[in-house]
């Protein structure tokens, strides 16, 4: 997920957030992934499998584990990194190391501890890894929401024009 720092109020102000609020996201997270398993399963599989659904929920007070580190590092490697993840592979073929007919073994960055690292996995656990990136046919990407948004973008840019013009009269 890509977010600014901050949105556009209706009344045309801008309204700075320094944060997301990581507490309300795991509980949106666990609430719409039991959600989604509730509404995809038959009436007799539900009845089989509600206990455990209602254990999850209540073993897990404070939400779904979501991973979303705080911003650091450079922000313009940061955005070269997302760049060449939009339009490229999941994994570069330079990473595959080796394929025998039954595992492949490939190289990856951890990014806890900074080191290089290879995995051997079976065919089928890599080709998994790999298809979990290839959305489902005619899936709608949102590309742009928000401010980013074709709809906002003409009376954003608008707005940050006339902030521009006024920044630069109080600095001359």
């Amino acid at each position: 997920m890509l977010v600014t720092m901050g949105g556009m109020k209706k009344n045309g102000e801008w309204k700075t957030y320094d944060y997301i609020p990581f507490h309300l996201l795991r509980k949106q997270w666990q609430t719409v992934v039991l959600k989604l398993i509730r509404k995809n399963v038959n009436a007799t599989e539900k009845k089989r499998i509600q206990p455990l659904l209602q254990k999850a929920f209540s073993a897990n007070g404070e939400g779904f584990y979501v991973y979303a580190p705080k911003q650091k590092g450079n922000v313009k490697e940061q955005l070269k990194y997302i760049g060449r993840y939009i339009r490229r592979p999941a994994i570069a073929l330079g990473r595959i190391e080796e394929y025998d007919g039954q595992f492949v073994t490939f190289k990856y960055l951890d990014k806890t501890d900074g080191k290089e690292k290879r995995e051997k996995v079976t065919v089928e656990e890599f080709i998994g890894r790999l298809i979990r990136h290839i959305p489902d046919e005619n899936f709608k990407t949102i590309r742009y929401y928000g401010v980013y948004s074709r709809r906002k973008k003409a009376e954003c840019k608008q707005k940050v024009a006339i902030f521009q013009e006024t920044v630069k009269r109080q600095i001359v």
